[in-house]
């Protein structure tokens, strides 16, 4: 069996999140209205604490019975009244930033909602799945290799080695196109610049690494010449762009990791026809899926979708894509 292996580098220029099927709610996280930060807590060192001190009962009914008033219903709020702030210490497990999109009229963070978490193996360690990233590459290649058809059983990718938590901080979805418009709706991603390593392995010259990191630019290519580029046009776009959103300089293929990245990083109508078509036949399957926002237009847009997924570093003000990072390739010489 003739095989070669890969060393993949990956780097984030947007915020990450592959999801793990949980969420975190407020009544589990301590949230640092004026540093913008969220505390987490390790759970089996808490209850410990919390039966030291009597306070477990307390708690249960403090989950059970959620205060109207929504600053009463964070975990904060129940700390505060029961349990000295140096005495936190003994249940925070690490501590993320917390990144928001338009603030209040005096610059102060908004409340914050549940935070859908990142995937974590059985250790509670946060990984990168290899079929995450073999998922993507597997779109990029059914709409940009023109080889014999390929047995993707043949393409291996492995898990990343666990990545430290002090890559994760906490993004609000952004809605990008007439304006920028704030979701709420968070979650816990790998941070901008976070580097992870992966091993790809390809078996029996299923395909060249040549042809992978072709099939990739041209991903790119058609995403940005026929439809990421057309946000340059509308005032949320332009100023997206202008913030670093649209990044035009990279000289690493570019490929899109994760949930929340939009339809068009998911689906080859873009890759596999000219723009017009592609938009028909996008804005056709979103009509059907979101009627209450597609189902309005009397003609296609300019630009289908309509919405490009970013985020926003407020402290930094830098605009991000949700999910954009580099990919290279280095073969292991055994």
């Amino acid at each position: 069996m003739n095989t070669k292996t890969y060393t993949v580098s990956i780097k984030m220029i947007g915020p990450v999140f592959i999801g793990g099927g949980e969420t975190l709610k407020k009544q589990n996280y301590i949230y640092d209205f004026h540093k913008s930060k969220v505390h987490m807590i390790n759970g089996p060192k808490f209850v410990k604490f919390l039966k030291a001190k009597g306070l477990l009962k307390q708690y249960q009914e403090f989950l059970r019975y959620p205060s109207k008033a929504p600053r009463e219903q964070g975990l904060k709020y129940f700390l505060d009244k029961n349990i000295r702030q140096n005495e936190w210490g003994n249940f925070i497990s690490h501590t993320e930033q917390v990144h928001q999109g338009k603030r209040s009229g005096n610059n102060q963070a908004k409340p914050l909602n549940d935070i859908q978490l990142i995937v974590r193996d059985g250790q509670g360690k946060v990984y990168i799945p290899g079929s995450s990233l073999k998922g993507a590459l597997r779109t990029i290649l059914e709409s940009n290799f023109s080889g014999p058809k390929l047995e993707y059983n043949k393409i291996v990718v492995s898990d990343s080695k666990p990545i430290d938590e002090k890559n994760l901080a906490i993004y609000e979805k952004i809605d990008i196109n007439k304006r920028d418009k704030p979701m709420p709706l968070y979650r816990e991603c790998l941070d901008i610049d976070t580097e992870v390593e992966m091993i790809l392995t390809i078996k029996d010259n299923a395909i060249s690494i040549e042809d992978i990191e072709k099939s990739i630019r041209q991903f790119y290519k058609n995403y940005f010449d026929k439809w990421l580029s057309g946000f340059k046009s509308s005032p949320g776009g332009k100023e997206f762009a202008l913030k670093g959103g649209i990044p035009e300089n990279i000289k690493e293929p570019i490929i899109y990791l994760g949930g929340g990245v939009g339809f068009v990083s998911k689906t080859t109508h873009y890759q596999n026809h000219d723009k017009e078509t592609a938009k028909k036949e996008a804005f056709n399957v979103l009509r059907n899926k979101f009627r209450k926002t597609y189902g309005k237009f009397k003609y296609i847009p300019d630009n289908v979708p309509i919405a490009l997924k970013g985020t926003v570093n407020q402290s930094k003000n830098e605009w991000y894509q949700q999910g954009m990072c580099t990919i290279t390739f280095n073969e292991m010489i055994k």
